[in-house]
């Protein structure tokens, strides 16, 4: 099955297929590469990279689709997809991973459904199971058994 590819985005950096960068991307919009890349891309749009395009840069998009080589770590808000032509080496952090049959994918991958918001929230008091919440502010006290006579309860720790 193949996958239909972003083509109706408008771009506000595109890299060419005859021209390459050495250096950081920073973009507001979505980015293009057909060309060359060394260096950072940071997009708050979408980031796709073409068939042609070689690029040894971290990615952080929106979305991002590769076609082409990428070798960095890519981390993607929401999706990420690797086309048959596609090869990435490298970490990648996502919501939502789909890779097409042929394509190539070496590294580590974290993906987490959860958008970015929901992660960094402090657990109240109020949120605790009922028969719990007077421990939220109790210290914990920890005792260590050491009997002599059973070496497998010499370093054996107790919490209550």
């Amino acid at each position: 099955m193949a996958f239909k590819k972003n083509v109706s985005k408008d771009f506000d950096v595109i890299v060419g297929l005859n021209s390459s960068v050495d250096g950081d991307i920073i973009s507001d919009g979505s980015v293009r590469i057909d060309g060359k890349v060394s260096g950072s891309i940071k997009s708050k749009g979408d980031v796709i990279i073409g068939v042609n395009a070689i690029v040894n840069s971290d990615i952080e998009a929106v979305f991002c689709e590769i076609s082409g080589q990428v070798t960095g770590s890519v981390h993607s808000d929401t999706q990420l997809k690797i086309y048959k032509s596609g090869s990435l080496q490298g970490d990648i952090t996502v919501t939502s991973f789909t890779i097409e049959e042929g394509g190539v994918f070496k590294g580590n991958c974290d993906i987490n459904p959860e958008p970015k918001e929901k992660k960094a929230t402090k657990t109240d008091k109020n949120d605790l199971p009922k028969d719990e919440s007077h421990k939220k502010d109790s210290p914990k006290e920890v005792t260590q058994n050491k009997d002599k006579n059973n070496n497998h309860n010499k370093n054996k720790k107790t919490v209550s």
